[in-house]
Order: C-alpha cells, then structure tokens, then sequence
C-alpha cells in the first residue's frame, strides 16, 4: 500500500482562499449599519457647518474688516498720479534773460510753455492731525467687532441648544417606536390566541375584531413613530451637517434614566448673567452706539490736516521742476444736516441702552424658567415612572383574570393601551427632562460639547 505525501499550502494560496470567504460572507450577512451616534458628534459638526454659525463668523469677519478701514482712515494717504497730454501746437517763446552775452547782446532764453508732447507727475502724502469724529469711529467700529464675536458665541451656544433638543426627541421617538414594535407583537400574539379560542367556541367573534383592531391600531402607532423618527433625523442633519447613521427605529441609543437628582440653586445659575455672550454683546452694541452718537456730535468740531505734494513736468513755462508743496489746512464746517443726524444718533444709543437691558431680562427669564422646568420635569418622570410600573400589573393581572374567565378580551385591550400610553409618555419625559438640564446648561453659557 502506497502513501501519498500531501503538499502544503502556499501562504498566497492561503490568503486567496480566505478573500474569497470572507467576500462570500460578506454577500451573504451584510454588515449591519452602525448605531446612532453620540450627541457630542453632532454639536462637533454643527459648530462647523450649521447655517447660524457660518453666518455668524462671517458677520464677524465683516467687522473685523470694518473695524480696520475705520482706523486706516487716520493713517496717511498716498497719491501718485500721472499724465500723458498730446498738444496739437507747440506753445513757445524766446525770453530775455536781462544779462549780456559774451558779445554783448541781450541773452536771449527759449521758453517751452506747452510742449507738443507734454507730461505731467505728482506724489502727494495726506495725514489726519485732528478728528474727533473719526476717533470716535474707530472706537465705535473696534466696539461692533467685540459685539459681533460674542454673538458668535451666543449663535454656538442658540445652535447646541436646538441640536440637543433635536437629538433628544429622536432619541425618544426611536424608542417610542421600539415600545410601539413590542406592543404591536403582544397584540398579534393575543389575536392569534384569541382566535384559536373563538375557533374552539371560548371566546366571542367580537373579542376577535377588538384583538385584530387592536393590532392595526399599533401598526399606526408604529408608522407614526417611523414618521417622527424620520422627519427628526432630517432636521438633525439639516441643523449639522452630519446624516444620522444606523436604523431609526432599531439602532437609536436606549434613553438612559435620569437620577431625577435635583439642580443647584438658581442664584448659582444666575451668578454669571452679566457675562453671558448674548447680554455681552447687547453691552458692546450699546457702547457702539454710543460712540457712534459721539462721532456723530464731533462732526461739528474742526478738523487738521497736513499734505505734502510734490509735482514734476515739463510744461514748467517759466518756474521750476520739479518743485513741492507742504501744507496745513483747518477745516471747521457746520450746518444743520449735521446737528440733526448727532440727534439722531443719540437717539439711536438710547435705544440700543433699552435693547441690552431686554437682552439681560431675557437672559434671566431663560434661566428662570429653564431651572422651573427642569424641577417640573423630574417631577413628570417620577410619575410616569411609577405610573409606568403600575401599567404593567394592571396588564399581568388583566391576562391573569382573563385567562381565568373572571375578565373579559375588552380589559385586557385597555391594559395593553394604558401599558402603551404610560411608556410613550415615561419616554417622553425622560426626553423632556434631559432636553431641560441641556437647556439650563446652555442658557448658563455652558457648552455642551465633551461633555
């Protein structure tokens, strides 16, 4: 008896046959598609690509930009000009020039006055000495900058609120639509039971319509939910930029349960109003004004300024070239156009006054409420919670009593329907409740981000 000796496997024959199994699984078991992500992911996106922001930081370059023409005006200015002139005639003449020649005749001096091919060159260099108004420009223009980036902190902050509250509702949603599933399964498991009774003459045609009317009542449960979870994934992608991954019933993140733990007094939240971006922004627009209000009134004072120039051409006719001028001119205008837009103005800077005292009301009503509700809603999720948990003994003890015969199919209907309704709202308060401490957080200032 021969034996043969086997040849071993080559290390590129064995990596072949290992692409080709995984590719045959790969076809066969799709990979499932990941889970939601984490809400640190979309406020990361949306700090970059959400519309409120990127116009915000534009708003904010505009005013940088104008906060340096503002300054660029007292800096000196510099003209270079020049000029080409073709003369259809020569403009000449021969001068004496008042002396004698080695001859003893009057020297005689040809004066060109306009040459046929006549150019002329200049350089002047203007500087601001005195300007009130513009001064109190500048500092109008540098107060509007400041104003403009703490609102770019105020719309971050507008944009994380918005997000969290989006992404907290379709957190919800989702698992509204998993409850909305499970009782959608209980209810056809009770169809298929009660029929099998009718069947064996134990239950009545009419328990078999409530049990099937039962189940088409939860698929609309469940088509409302997908249609939540839908438009809400929309909007979260909108608002960041960042398409939700995963099924949006299936891989939406379980709602965690709050501690339900109290939050620190309002006073402590309250402590940093004055420095929130938005009241801070409100401050610096009031001071804009008022130095724009102040500019306004310095436009009726005088103004000094000085200009060097310096001229060459060779259409000099009888002085010099190339020659310079200095100097120093003192303007002082006034007309009643001027007074009236310094009224104006003032008027402007008291109204801007009021809008900040409103931006600090505001921001202290946010607070305010945001804190109250976050204790309201702790409240909600304790009694949903326990209303929750008496849903479900109602429902044992309904089925218990109808499989007994001391029940009928009507109550054990409403069980499974005051089961649903108690877990849509416990879900929606445990939402509600972590959408307010999100929203207390960043009406404090609070970011959100790495949180």
């Amino acid at each position: 008896m021969t034996h043969q000796r086997t040849k071993p496997v080559s290390p590129k024959s064995f990596l072949i046959v290992s692409i080709l199994i995984n590719a045959v699984f790969a076809l066969a078991f799709p990979a499932r598609a990941q889970a939601l992500q984490p809400l640190d992911d979309f406020l990361r996106h949306a700090r970059e690509r959400n519309l409120d922001n990127r116009e915000a930081r534009a708003v904010a370059l505009q005013r940088v930009h104008e906060a340096s023409q503002a300054w660029a005006r007292l800096l000196p200015t510099v003209t270079l000009s020049g000029d080409y002139i073709r003369n259809q005639y020569l403009g000449a003449a021969n001068v004496g020039s008042g002396a004698s020649g080695p001859d003893g005749l009057p020297s005689i001096r040809h004066v060109v006055i306009t040459p046929i091919d006549q150019w002329d060159a200049s350089f002047t260099a203007a500087l601001t000495l005195v300007d009130v108004a513009a001064w109190d420009n500048v500092r109008a223009a540098k107060a509007s900058r400041e104003a403009q980036q703490a609102r770019v902190a105020a719309a971050a902050l507008e944009v994380q609120k918005t997000v969290a509250r989006s992404y907290y509702q379709l957190v919800g949603a989702g698992a509204v639509g998993r409850a909305a599933r499970r009782t959608l399964a209980a209810s056809q498991e009770n169809a298929h039971y009660i029929d099998t009774r009718a069947r064996a003459g134990l239950a009545s045609d009419l328990d078999l319509k409530r049990a099937l009317a039962e189940v088409e009542r939860n698929r609309q449960a469940i088509e409302d939910a997908d249609y939540t979870t839908v438009t809400l994934r929309r909007s979260l992608e909108t608002l960041t930029g960042l398409a939700p991954e995963g099924d949006p019933i299936e891989d939406a993140p379980p709602l965690v349960l709050d501690d339900l733990r109290a939050e620190p007094p309002l006073a402590e939240w309250s402590a940093g109003l004055d420095e929130l971006p938005s009241v801070r922004a409100a401050a610096l627009d009031e001071r804009a004004a008022d130095f724009t209000a102040a500019g306004a009134r310095a436009a009726l004072y005088p103004t000094l300024t000085s200009e060097f120039s310096e001229h060459a051409t060779n259409a000099y006719g009888f002085g010099q070239s190339p020659y310079y001028r200095f100097e120093v001119l003192a303007t002082w205008k006034l007309d009643l156009a001027s007074d009236k837009a310094a009224r104006a103005q003032r008027a402007a800077a008291e109204a801007a006054g009021v809008r900040q005292d409103r931006s600090r009301a505001t921001a202290a009503d946010t607070l305010f409420n945001d804190w109250h509700q976050v204790r309201t809603q702790i409240a909600k999720s304790r009694a949903a919670r326990s209303s929750l948990d008496a849903s479900r003994a109602a429902l044992s003890v309904a089925r218990e009593k109808y499989a007994a015969g001391r029940a009928t199919q009507l109550d054990v209907v409403q069980a499974e329907r005051d089961l649903f309704s108690a877990e849509v709202t416990e879900i929606q308060a445990e939402a509600d409740l972590a959408s307010a401490r999100a929203s207390l957080r960043l009406s404090a200032g609070r970011s959100l981000e790495g949180q």
